[in-house]
């Protein structure tokens, strides 16, 4: 936090009690001075006349007294949001409470539907049952409280009192039961529908199989919804709705038009603590507070400006936008800078790349060219040189600090040359040449240009003489060969999205059928029944050890080739303060967390920012 201004309670007493010395001058004799001084905020010195009479000689006689007096001023209260929120002493006016961001323009504003396409939504407009603290705990947020039934089967979910939609409707059970519904219409373009498969019946209703009334998605009373898993149980269901796309869908206006509800600004509402009142396409959007949200989480901001087709970090510098998430070119940029160095904070984000393969055809149907295309990449030169330290190096799909999170799998996929010629040559290619001669050649997929592929390509090229032809695609082709299982290899990031095993291992290797699971050509029984057992198990011990278990089969059989994890490092200006630090000292900012709530503009903010 700055300090360098002073608060307005501090620069008041001071101007006060400099004023409280002053002398008043050219005042005729026997004009009596009186000067009061006291220990509160003041604002101004004022001369009172008072009249009265006194005895001179035995003779009574009335004199004029000019009397200073330090007049006390009312303190200013504190200022308050729209919500009720009393904001610190140096927070600016609620005028300069604006956060400006930079954003891509949206498809439309159903998350429900599809959380990348209705992007701009997320956080500031909806809100889901549960939310993440800054330490990663589960916190209320539109369910004030939850219970888990017998074993884990479901679990009863108790909707905060008074919750309403921004159009002042209440928001009730059965905007669940519709929402649960609409996101596995069959009739619907709803790509990450499977995140939720572990729902009971949303996967079925999805493909067809079964009509919408069998979604395991249950109306209690008004304000009760109960959430069924699809297994005999699913202990991991609070997690999964603390994930910040799982928010309600507005039964009221979504059921007669499913498709194009959430078009407009005017035909969508809001159920967190802002409403959408501005969207100028391509150019901008402006978000202001709900007046019917009476949740947990009251932002500090008034007022939210998204900026489209910003120049990224020169924004930033320019003040255009509040804070920025840096590259690795703006890290080095920002290290460089004294000023701007004391600005960056940074936390290990539970985020996995990896390099996804294609097992199920020639030639990496074969174990110990996967071994050994694992073995030949040095993870640490690439993330503490050429990628500047904004990567850890990785060698499982479960990243340091997340649950059920295993350093052993190290040794699995660890660099090793000698290791990976060998295995090379027993997989049938010494030195990179089949049977024939005939230079083993890999096809490498990348979406868009990629640091780490081109690295990668020199590092299986230089130590196992094998050629790699890396070909850049254009975002939606890449999207869309990736879920035909068409590229031999690519990189597939993923971030999480609940803090729990069953997000970065079922709901990502799981097979769905005999091609794998929804993005990855690669299926092993014994890892499909494991997860599906841990999924249902209710002890937490059992249930992370059996992770482990299914972990190791990847990490074993090579499904994917695990490289790194990422280090998140964000700038903001001293001016965006609030943040609440984690349990470890740290200030940062997750985005799927409730910190931009915590967050609030102070009174420095005019040395920085310039006029929008």
């Amino acid at each position: 936090m700055d300090t360098r201004g002073l608060s307005r309670r501090k620069f008041l007493r001071l101007v006060g009690l400099a004023g409280a010395g002053t002398i008043l001058g050219a005042c005729a004799p026997r004009v009596i001075k009186e000067t009061v001084e006291v220990e509160k905020v003041v604002t101004q010195v004022v001369q009172e006349v008072v009249k009265e009479t006194v005895v001179v000689e035995g003779e009574p006689k009335e004199v004029t007294k000019v009397v200073e007096k330090v007049v006390t001023a009312t303190p200013l209260p504190n200022i308050v949001t729209a919500h009720g929120r009393v904001l610190p002493d140096d927070a600016a006016p609620l005028d300069k409470q604006v956060f400006y961001e930079a954003i891509a323009e949206p498809a439309h504003l159903d998350v429900g539907r599809d959380i990348y396409r209705a992007n701009i939504v997320l956080n500031w407009g909806t809100e889901p049952l549960l939310r993440r603290n800054e330490n990663q705990e589960i916190v209320p947020a539109l369910a004030e409280s939850y219970e888990a039934g017998p074993g884990a089967a479901y679990f009863d979910f108790k909707i905060r009192t008074g919750a309403k939609w921004s159009d002042g409707t209440p928001i009730t059970a059965d905007d669940f039961v519709f929402t649960y519904r609409h996101i596995s219409n069959p009739n619907l373009d709803t790509p990450w529908v499977w995140f939720y498969y572990d729902i009971k019946g949303v996967k079925r209703h999805k493909l067809g199989e079964i009509p919408a009334e069998e979604v395991g998605v249950e109306k209690i009373d008004d304000q009760t919804v109960r959430i069924h898993a699809e297994a005999d149980a699913a202990p991991h269901i609070p997690a999964l709705v603390a994930y910040q796309a799982a928010t309600p869908v507005p039964k009221h206006l979504a059921e007669d038009n499913p498709e194009h509800w959430a078009d407009t600004v005017e035909g969508w509402v809001s159920c967190g603590p802002f409403k959408l009142i501005k969207w100028e396409h391509n150019q901008r959007t402006e978000w202001e507070p709900n007046e019917y949200y009476n949740g947990p989480h009251k932002p500090g901001i008034q007022k939210v400006v998204g900026l489209m087709g910003l120049p990224g970090f020169n924004s930033w510098l320019n003040c255009e936008i509040d804070l920025y998430s840096l590259s690795v070119a703006d890290l080095q940029r920002v290290r460089a800078d004294p000023k701007l160095n004391p600005l960056i904070h940074f936390y290990n984000n539970f985020q996995t790349d990896y390099l996804a393969l294609d097992t199920m055809n020639p030639p990496l149907d074969n174990l110990k060219l996967r071994q050994a295309l694992s073995h030949a990449i040095d993870r640490e030169t690439m993330c503490y040189q050429v990628l500047a330290g904004t990567y850890l190096p990785g060698y499982s799909m479960l990243p340091p600090d997340f649950p059920a999170y295993n350093p052993e799998l190290k040794e699995v996929q660890k660099f090793d040359v000698e290791l990976a010629k060998q295995l090379l040559a027993e997989a049938g290619y010494p030195d990179g040449k089949d049977a024939s001669g005939k230079q083993l050649e890999i096809e490498m997929f990348g979406n868009g240009r990629d640091v780490a592929l081109e690295f990668t390509k020199e590092q299986w090229e230089t130590h196992l003489g094998i050629k790699v032809n890396l070909t850049p695609l254009e975002g939606a082709v890449w999207s869309q060969r990736r879920a035909e299982h068409s590229m031999m290899v690519y990189k597939g990031p993923y971030e999480y999205d609940y803090l729990d095993p069953a997000n970065l291992l079922t709901s990502l290797w799981k097979s769905v059928d005999e091609k794998g699971s929804p993005r990855h050509a690669w299926r092993n029984e014994e890892f499909d029944d494991l997860v599906t057992k841990a999924g249902s198990m209710v002890d937490h011990e059992e249930r992370m050890a059996t992770y482990q278990k299914a972990e190791r089969i990847l990490v074993e059989d090579v499904g994917g080739i695990f490289l790194k994890h990422m280090v998140m490092f964000h700038v903001w200006w001293p001016y965006l303060v609030g943040m609440h630090p984690d349990k470890n000292g740290n200030v940062v900012f997750r985005g799927l967390d409730i910190s931009r709530f915590q967050m609030y503009i102070n009174n420095t903010v005019d040395e920085y920012r310039k006029p929008h």
